[in-house]
């Protein structure tokens, strides 16, 4: 019998696919702030990022899903909990991997996106900060790239794990006529 009965096995399994599951959801994120940082601000572009966000979204839900739906093909004797677990431990490595490529992308490859977004504050809000908000700002400022990865891999992982108890329910799928066969497979009454 081929059951995922260690979990040595499911963890294996979840960080071979969380890297996966994590670099589709940086390259969509990243593919949206090319499009954001490209300059021209139009109806074009953001039905574009609006595409891609779509894309991102529906494209975790399918390939949690497809994962998830794997292991049960895989091996033998899969319940509804083991896909939760499973889908949690997904959720984990997956947003461990998109956090740590978000704070590569904001500290190496898109540096100027912090400071566009910060500037853009100070312009809306400046005249209403006073010391103390300046000085929060300043923190905020200078702490940037750590808020940025815990806040987005605790984001991440909720959604994953919220994500993975939603599709466990269904996944495997339940036999309406379980509780009417004996343990042999065969009908009760023989």
């Amino acid at each position: 019998m081929n059951t995922p009965d260690s979990g040595k096995i499911l963890w294996n399994k979840a960080a071979g696919n969380g890297l996966l599951l994590g670099l589709f959801t940086a390259l969509c994120r990243i593919a949206s702030q090319v499009i954001a940082l490209s300059g021209t601000a139009s109806a074009g572009t953001a039905v574009l990022s609006g595409i891609i966000w779509l894309l991102q979204t529906g494209g975790c839900i399918w390939i949690m899903k497809f994962f998830m739906e794997r292991l049960v093909r895989q091996y033998d004797g899969v319940d509804s909990r083991d896909t939760a677990r499973y889908g949690r431990m997904l959720a984990l490595t997956s947003s461990l991997v998109f956090a740590g490529i978000m704070l590569a992308d904001i500290v190496y490859i898109f540096p100027e996106t912090a400071d566009t977004q910060l500037s853009l504050y100070r312009q809306l809000y400046g005249e209403q900060m006073d010391t103390n908000m300046r000085s929060a700002l300043k923190t905020i400022e200078d702490n940037y790239p750590k808020i940025m990865f815990f806040s987005t891999l605790i984001y991440s992982w909720l959604y994953g794990v919220i994500l993975s108890a939603v599709l466990s329910l269904t996944i495997p799928g339940k036999d309406p006529f379980s509780r009417y066969m004996n343990k042999q497979g065969g009908h009760p009454d023989e």
